[in-house]
């Protein structure tokens, strides 16, 4: 049984060392599997910076050249994503890019990086705002040039009726969020941190 490596977009708190673990995936199938493998310490203040292209399948979601959240890749021209990230721009998508194959926002010497336009998103029909329930998007975009060379990978998805999220279990968050509670600037570089399941979702 592989580990199942979720993304989740959150902003990191404040918290103490406690453990460092390590995650790996069965590299025979099609997803799921970033370019390298990452020992993630767990419960650190802001998370830790990842290495480069230990999630090689979340990339950055920006309006104008700026971040505005996370991206995880289902194929070379789909990418998931929150609803609230693409809500305020439905009527202006030819701003929204996607920054592929890099940990870095604002370097743009890497060599690896891809820069896609958002074509088409959609959000959950019942997407609520409020309550913040069903917040999830489906993006579109200028394919992505996929060899061994671009370091970019797919995450997997859930089977239908299989719960991924089981009580008890560990996730990995990763993102370019605020490190510390009151930040006032994004981190530059893609953190992991490691999250446990205390329950079921709310």
């Amino acid at each position: 049984m592989y580990t199942m490596l979720l993304f989740i977009c959150i902003v990191f708190s404040y918290i103490n060392l406690i453990y460092c673990a390590t995650y790996q995936c069965d590299p025979s199938i099609s997803c799921g599997c970033s370019v390298s493998t990452t020992n993630v310490t767990s419960r650190i203040v802001g998370g830790e910076t990842a290495p480069d292209y230990a999630w090689s399948w979340i990339v950055s979601l920006q309006s104008s050249g700026k971040h505005i959240c996370g991206v995880s890749l289902l194929t070379s021209e789909y990418a998931v994503t929150a609803a609230h990230c693409v809500e305020d721009s439905m009527n202006e998508i030819s701003k929204l890019s996607i920054l592929a194959g890099t940990n870095y926002l604002y370097d743009n010497s890497i060599s690896t990086i891809q820069r896609k336009s958002i074509t088409y998103a959609i959000m959950h029909p019942n997407y609520n705002r409020v309550t913040v329930e069903n917040d999830i998007a489906i993006l579109k975009f200028s394919p992505l040039t996929i060899s061994s060379d671009s370091k970019i990978t797919f995450i997997c998805l859930p089977k239908e009726y299989e719960d991924p999220f089981q009580t008890n279990n560990n996730l990995v968050a990763i993102g370019w969020g605020y490190l510390w509670e009151d930040a006032h600037y994004l981190s530059r570089t893609l953190q992991q941190v490691t999250k446990a399941i205390n329950g079921p979702p709310l």
